[in-house]
């Protein structure tokens, strides 16, 4: 074989390799998952504005609801950043009389976001962080914790967060605890584009019966220059431990939209 074609090959092997180890251009603020979060902080200064529309439908009666947060996220620098939500929410549903009742638009709570980073999910062996919001609602508090894990390889991302999240009832003067371990994983497509899938497993500890609701579902998020999008359907698969799904306190279907735009 003739030096020039073997040089040739040998450059069209390497050319192929670059583009699988190609990094994509997004801001450390940039969230590729939206159930899921990643270990990377805004930089100190940096800050956002993003919205969250949750739509939950599908039970043994007719049931729908939409559930609206508003973030905004400041980086503190140090490797720290926090955020303010507003959280709103809206329900129509059967109660077993043909009657649709409807319920909102209202204000749910207010809740205060602190996630820290350990480690970078590039540079270190895994990127390691914590987060901690504690939510405000007219009935009730919550405490959400979580673990995060994550590790960007070339043009592969992949995230698992395991989160547990104490709740005490100022009405009825009962506690709660959920705990959810979920993952996430995907590629870049493209420098813009990631698609790839998230899951996570609900498990209630309160005055019912436990049930345990997994979840799995695709996603796609595209960021532009100092905003970005993205959209989860996370369909209920399994109610573990138990014989039928459950449609009584959860739902069959969930769809998630995000955007964010930096300020």
């Amino acid at each position: 074989m003739k030096r020039g074609t073997v040089m040739l090959k040998v450059k069209r092997i390497l050319a192929v390799l670059s583009l699988l180890s190609l990094p994509a251009l997004s801001s450390a603020g940039d969230r590729h998952f939206i159930y899921n979060y990643e270990s990377a902080v805004l930089d100190a200064g940096e800050r956002e504005i993003e919205t969250y529309t949750t739509f939950r439908f599908g039970r043994d009666k007719f049931y729908s609801a939409m559930d609206q947060s508003l973030e905004f996220e400041v980086g503190l620098g140090g490797d720290t950043q926090t955020s303010l939500y507003l959280n709103f929410t809206q329900e129509f549903s059967d109660q077993g009389s043909g009657a649709q009742l409807s319920g909102g638009p209202v204000l749910d709570g207010i809740s205060n976001e602190w996630k820290f980073r350990l480690s970078d999910s590039s540079a270190d062996l895994v990127g390691l962080g914590l987060y901690f919001e504690p939510e405000f609602e007219p009935d009730d508090f919550e405490l959400e914790t979580k673990v995060i894990i994550d590790k960007k390889i070339g043009s592969f991302l992949g995230t698992f967060n395991f989160l547990a999240a104490p709740a005490y009832s100022y009405v009825t003067n009962t506690s709660s605890i959920l705990l959810r371990p979920s993952l996430g994983m995907g590629l870049f497509a493209t420098e813009r584009l990631f698609i790839g899938f998230e899951s996570q497993d609900e498990n209630f500890y309160d005055d019912q019966p436990m049930r345990s609701v997994f979840s799995l579902g695709p996603l796609v998020e595209y960021s532009g220059k100092d905003w970005w999008v993205a959209a989860t359907y996370l369909p209920q698969i399994a109610n573990i431990g138990n014989g039928s799904l459950d449609f009584t306190d959860s739902q069959r279907n969930q769809v998630r939209v995000a955007t964010s735009f930096s300020l």
